[in-house]
């Protein structure tokens, strides 16, 4: 026999307080004293309750909605993110839906109104690159909807915004690099155009300026954040008469590219070459040998941006509040040894 699923109602009746009440610890709303939100979210928990959109949509103004929208061709980058976000939107109450964004299409700012209406949103997070594009920026202002964005470059003033120091986490992975005696290190890049791309190259070229080393420009190739596009630009780059000891990809995808390259060429990853990548995605697991990478807390930000945008949902943040930044850590595997 199927069981009937828990109503708001029944919660009400487990923890001995009004609907009224249940409704607001559901809600995640002050004006609840702790001893009797603790017995309400035990009764939540007991019946298993999961709060229906469409009851709470009507009751008030808002839709306890939000969505993430997406333009990435990293699928280990959006698989985290999904993560956070799911997980932190339950916690506050709300529904997450998420829906890809074509950043090259022409219609973008009316494909935006358009998830805005027909969804009821509260709100919406936009990780890179999308959090850099301005008709998304305008659109979303426009109709007086708060958003976070992860990691953007531009127009820093507009929105909540979560971040890492993109800059000063491929700076120090370099440094490692350089420390472990590698004079001859390649770059491969992520997306074109993208404000986190110039940024881990900005950090790169800085390391390596200032231990005085050389990059040939045939030294940085673009990967586009994709396996298949760093393959190609590992075989090119081993091809070349004076090859790298090391190469630093810009994320953990394009790292694994580059391991399988070492390996067409016939070369031992790390005694022939060193390789080291960006995220510390499930892949940087996965790959023989382990990858040496900067962990990246994408789930966190995620996590982040939807605690903030949900908290200026309910007017319950500072102005002090409205910027995140999380701390990076270089781990160092086997995919990288001395020189």
């Amino acid at each position: 026999m199927v069981q009937s699923k828990s109503t708001l109602s029944d919660v009400a009746k487990l923890a001995k307080v009004s609907i009224k009440t249940a409704s607001r610890v559901v809600r995640k709303e002050p004006r609840v004293s702790s001893k009797t939100r603790a017995v309400v979210e035990e009764a939540v928990k007991t019946l298993n309750y999961r709060p229906s959109v469409a009851p709470r949509a009507a009751v008030g103004s808002r839709s306890y909605v939000i969505a993430l929208i997406f333009d990435n061709p990293n699928s280990d980058y959006i698989v985290e993110l999904l993560r956070g976000a799911l997980e932190q939107s339950r916690k506050e109450g709300y529904h997450l839906i998420v829906e890809p964004i074509n950043l090259a299409s022409s219609t973008i700012t009316e494909d935006i109104n358009n998830l805005l209406v027909q969804s009821n949103l509260d709100g919406m997070i936009l990780p890179p690159p999308l959090c850099d594009e301005p008709l998304i920026l305008q659109a979303l202002t426009s109709a007086d909807k708060p958003f976070a964005r992860i990691s953007p470059s531009i127009s820093l003033d507009a929105g909540l915004r979560v971040e890492i120091n993109d800059y000063d986490a491929a700076r120090k992975m370099t440094m490692k690099l350089i420390e472990l005696g590698h004079t001859y290190i390649a770059y491969v890049a992520g997306r074109k155009g993208t404000a986190t791309t110039r940024r881990r190259l900005e950090g790169f070229l800085s390391a390596m300026n200032d231990a005085s080393l050389p990059v040939p420009d045939n030294f940085i190739l673009e990967g586009n954040f994709e396996y298949r596009r760093a393959l190609d630009a590992g075989e090119a780059l081993l091809k070349q008469s004076q090859r790298p000891t090391a190469i630093f990809a810009s994320n953990d995808e394009m790292a694994a590219g580059l391991i399988a390259a070492a390996h067409k060429s016939g070369l031992s990853v790390p005694e022939d070459l060193s390789i080291a990548g960006f995220d510390d995605s499930m892949v940087a697991s996965i790959v023989w040998p382990l990858l040496t990478t900067v962990r990246q807390p994408v789930k966190q930000m995620a996590a982040s941006a939807v605690e903030m945008l949900i908290a200026q949902c309910r007017n319950q943040i500072n102005d002090d509040e409205k910027i995140r930044e999380l701390p990076i850590e270089v781990i160092m595997r086997g995919s990288t040894t001395s020189k």
